[in-house]
């Protein structure tokens, strides 16, 4: 029963990704839309067994749902808001097909069992994102391309050996310790841009085509943190060190932030920066706040990577306006009517935590502080750096001042959609938690 799920929405996304070459947009939406089919596959489901790699087990649980809905709702989102843009790059409408498969591709990345076809699925994400950079990208694309290339698959390649010399395929069963957990570690934290291996992020973030970045940014990286907080108990790694280094990117990621003088570069730092705080979340030991919620790690690092998603997503889709009606990514020449700079606040403060469902996510993470007087004075530096990056960027943005821009409105109602996300959630926490 649940194996139908899993083909009828593999078979009707495909079909219709691949109608995207000749039918443009609207297949690649339905092709998007197909894909909450999949949430029909609410028990693990196992689809084949394999030499050597054992059950391939397919599933879309309540843990994996915030991570799989806000792929599913961002991959529409920005696959209605894509269309101006493309006509401004000049695209050709196979974009939308590849952009079809990297969306599926966020699903099978959580919804896969066996680790084999996650590295597969990462795959996925990486070839198809790669044709959009080397084709659609800005600047040097195609150096930049190879260069995002060649770090994902270091990042792919890393989890892939550590999964193998663990032994275990399975994410129900993992378990890995010395040199094969380290390799599944480094590898995610790569993929994620983390300090220390973050080196290739701005680049390939900033110089793709800006509805690309919308999903690279926020959702790619993002699904990371799922599987090191899925893995950890089996990985047995120290985690409040890692609470600690995720904090630190956080900070670093956020100083990084005030060198920018691009829209898109500033946001790309600004992922860092999130980044660190999934890191932190993820690690957060398996505290039970109540009886009838799910973990409190799982909450900070659920809560996070969705009120990140919208708000990172709107950010770029907003540089997007600005550089198909002003051709500027320059923060000091992005001048703004009433309504671009509405859409510069609300997104601006949803990023920040200082109002909208970050904020919870936030809270969240700071109850997983470890006892020490270190890591709290750390904690409260990285709390307020990834605060206040995002208002040095309206600052700027407020300081370049009022002019002409008249945004196109299919650009402009996607992204004020996505800007009020993060609102919208946070009035919706308390029915959330009552129904959990």
């Amino acid at each position: 029963m649940y194996s139908l799920y899993f083909l009828l929405a593999t078979l009707l996304s495909s079909i219709l990704a691949l109608a995207a070459v000749r039918f443009g947009r609207w297949a690649a939406v339905a092709s998007v839309a197909t894909m909450a089919l999949y949430f029909g596959v609410v028990e693990r489901t196992v689809l084949a067994t394999l030499p050597y790699v054992g059950e391939v087990a397919f599933s879309l649980t309540a843990d994996k749902w915030p991570f799989a809905t806000v792929s599913i709702v961002l991959g529409l989102i920005t696959a209605l808001y894509a269309q101006r843009y493309l006509e401004h790059l000049g695209a050709e409408r196979w974009y939308y097909m590849v952009h079809a498969f990297y969306v599926l591709s966020f699903v099978w990345i959580v919804a896969f069992e066996n680790l084999i076809f996650v590295f597969l699925a990462l795959e996925l994400s990486i070839i198809t994102s790669f044709l959009l950079i080397w084709y659609f990208g800005y600047g040097n694309r195609r150096v930049v391309g190879i260069l995002y290339f060649l770090w994902a698959q270091v990042g792919s390649i890393l989890f892939l050996v550590g999964v193998a010399l663990a032994g275990k395929f399975d994410a129900d069963v993992f378990q890995a310790a010395g040199v094969a957990s380290l390799l599944v570690l480094v590898g995610l934290l790569v993929k994620m841009g983390t300090l220390g291996v973050h080196f290739w992020l701005p680049y390939a973030h900033a110089e793709a085509p800006t509805p690309l970045s919308a999903l690279l940014s926020p959702v790619h990286v993002g699904l990371m943190a799922y599987w090191i907080w899925r893995l950890k108990e089996g990985a047995h790694w120290p985690l409040d060190a890692l609470y600690l280094y995720g904090l630190a990117t956080a900070v670093y990621g956020s100083l990084l932030v005030f060198r920018e003088m691009d829209i898109k570069r500033a946001l790309a730092d600004s992922t860092i920066a999130n980044m660190g705080l999934l890191v932190a979340a993820a690690a957060m030991p398996k505290y039970q706040v109540a009886p009838h919620l799910p973990p409190l790690d799982y909450l900070a690092t659920a809560v996070l990577f969705v009120g990140h998603a919208f708000a990172k997503a709107a950010g770029f889709m907003l540089s997007g306006i600005y550089i198909v009606k002003l051709h500027t990514r320059e923060l000091d020449k992005l001048v703004w009517d009433t309504s671009a700079l509405a859409l510069a606040v609300l997104t601006f403060v949803a990023l920040s935590g200082v109002f909208g469902i970050v904020l919870v996510g936030k809270a969240l993470l700071a109850m997983g502080l470890p006892h020490s007087l270190s890591a709290a004075a750390l904690l409260i530096l990285a709390l307020f750096s990834t605060a206040l990056y995002n208002f040095y960027i309206l600052n700027r943005v407020y300081k370049a001042g009022s002019g002409p821009l008249d945004a196109p409105r299919d650009m402009y109602i996607p992204t004020l959609a996505t800007a009020l996300a993060p609102y919208a959630l946070l009035a919706a926490v308390p029915w959330l938690l009552w129904s959990l």
